[in-house]
C-alpha cells in the first residue's frame, strides 16, 4: 500500500510524512533525499550534473544504493551511509536541476517503485501522486504560502547551525517553485483526486490528524466498495 504525498518546498511534507508513516506502521520513503543523493554523487565524481550527455548507464555505474531499514530510507555511496551531507543548501539547489534530467527521473522512479514493493510506504516528493504512484487511491498534496515556507526552511537550517538570510531563502524557494511547476517532465501539480491541505496556519499535529482521518476514511470506503462488489 502506498500513501503518496506531494507539495512544494517548505510545505511540511517531510516532517508530517515521517510522523504519518510511524503512526500507521508504514515505511517513510523520502524521495527528495534520493535526488539529493544523485546530485551529491555526481558532484563527488566531478561530473557536470546539468550536461545533456548524462545517461541512465552513467547513473547505474555510480556506487549508489538505496534500501530500507528501521522504517526509513537508507542511502549509501560505496558502502558509506549518507545523511547530513545531503541536506547542505548547495546540494539541495543542485538536486532541483538534477530532477529535471530525464535519465535521473527514470533511474529514481525505478528505484522508488522497487522500494515500495518491499512494504507499505508513505512516499513523499513532487511527482509521487502524478507519476510514480499515480495508481494509488491515497494521494495528498500539501502546500503553504511562500512566507511560511521560507520561515520554516530558515528555522530548519538554523537548527543545523546554518544561518541563511530570509530573503535569500524566499528567492530560492520561488526559483524552485518555478522550476518544479514549469518543467516539461513530471511538473509539480496536484493530482486531480488528491486531498489538498494548506498548512500555512496549521501546526504539524493538526496536519497529521487530517491525514490520518483522510487515510482511514478512504480505506473504509474502499473496504465497503469491495464488500458491495463481492455481494453483488
Amino acid at each position: 500500500m502506498v500513501i503518496a504525498i506531494d507539495g512544494p518546498a517548505g510545505a511540511g511534507k517531510s516532517t508530517v510524512s515521517r510522523l504519518l508513516a510511524r503512526e500507521l506502521g508504514f515505511i517513510y520513503l523520502d524521495t527528495g533525499a534520493m535526488y539529493r543523493a544523485v546530485a551529491w554523487a555526481l558532484r563527488k565524481h566531478d561530473r557536470r550534473y546539468h550536461e545533456a550527455t548524462l545517461t541512465l548507464a552513467t547513473l547505474e555505474r555510480l556506487p549508489l544504493q538505496f534500501g530500507l531499514a528501521d522504517g526509513e530510507l537508507v542511502i549509501s555511496f560505496g558502502g558509506r551511509r549518507l545523511a547530513e551531507e545531503l541536506r547542505e543548501p548547495e546540494i539541495t539547489n543542485m538536486a532541483s536541476r538534477v530532477s529535471q534530467l530525464p535519465p535521473v527521473r527514470d533511474f529514481l522512479t525505478r528505484w522508488q517503485r522497487q522500494l515500495a514493493d518491499i512494504g507499505d510506504v508513505v512516499a513523499e516528493g513532487r511527482d509521487m501522486t502524478t507519476v510514480v504512484f499515480s495508481d494509488t487511491p491515497y494521494k495528498v498534496f500539501l502546500t503553504a504560502d511562500i512566507a511560511t515556507r521560507a520561515r520554516r526552511r530558515q528555522l530548519e537550517y538554523r537548527g543545523k547551525g546554518l544561518e541563511i538570510e530570509y530573503a535569500l531563502l524566499e528567492a530560492q524557494i520561488r526559483a524552485r517553485d518555478d522550476a518544479d511547476e514549469q518543467r516539461s517532465l513530471a511538473p509539480l501539480r496536484p493530482a486531480h483526486d488528491a486531498f489538498l491541505v494548506d498548512t500555512s496556519a496549521l501546526e504539524t499535529p493538526d496536519v497529521l490528524k487530517q491525514l490520518i482521518a483522510f487515510y482511514m476514511e478512504k480505506r473504509r470506503n474502499r473496504q465497503r466498495g469491495g464488500q458491495n462488489a463481492a455481494a453483488g
